[in-house]
């Protein structure tokens, strides 16, 4: 009876790591070179045809997790999207944070997270929606003059790409 407990107890952290694995396969699965050119075409680096053969590459990926972890079919393009997102998402944050600019004031002024609003962004930002942006950069002591604007568009860029990763992965959850 204490086993059959102890097993049930440990039953949702078991769900949840296969669930981590689940959402960490296609990211992890990328080769650093790939992530790399991902992101970069997701902030409008590259062509359209090398962008297709990026998509075509991911896609291929996605395949492979979609199999590993039983994912429906129903669920096949969020999860291309959620991984497309994630890795745009790391990627833009670690290019802007070159920048000396902080993605975490990005999540916090849009409300970004788990327990955030997690406003959709897949279409266009508005016009407050980007002014709780660079206000909470101002905030934070950014001068904003000072800011290009190809870093701008990156800012931009990662904040769409956090609004699908959110957005995206709330539908995968169990």
């Amino acid at each position: 009876m204490a086993g059959a407990a102890l097993m049930l107890a440990a039953l949702p952290g078991a769900v949840a790591a296969q669930d981590g694995e689940k959402l960490d396969c296609v990211a992890l699965s990328v080769p650093d070179d790939t992530r790399d050119s991902i992101g970069d075409a997701m902030a409008g680096g590259g062509d359209e045809a090398s962008r297709e053969a990026l998509f075509k590459q991911l896609a291929s990926i996605t395949d492979a997790c979609v199999v590993r972890h039983g994912i429906t079919a129903e669920q096949k393009g969020p999860y291309f999207d959620y991984g497309l997102a994630r890795i745009s998402r790391e990627w833009l944050a670690k290019d802007i944070a070159k920048l000396d600019l902080s993605p975490a004031i990005v999540d916090k002024a849009l409300d970004f997270g788990p327990a955030g609003a997690n406003p959709d962004l897949s279409t266009d930002m508005t016009e407050e929606q980007i002014m709780k942006i660079v206000q909470a950069y101002v905030e934070a002591g950014v001068d904003i003059d000072k800011v290009d604007g190809t870093v701008w568009e990156k800012v931009g860029a990662y904040a769409a790409a956090t609004s699908i990763y959110w957005n995206k992965r709330k539908l995968l959850a169990p």
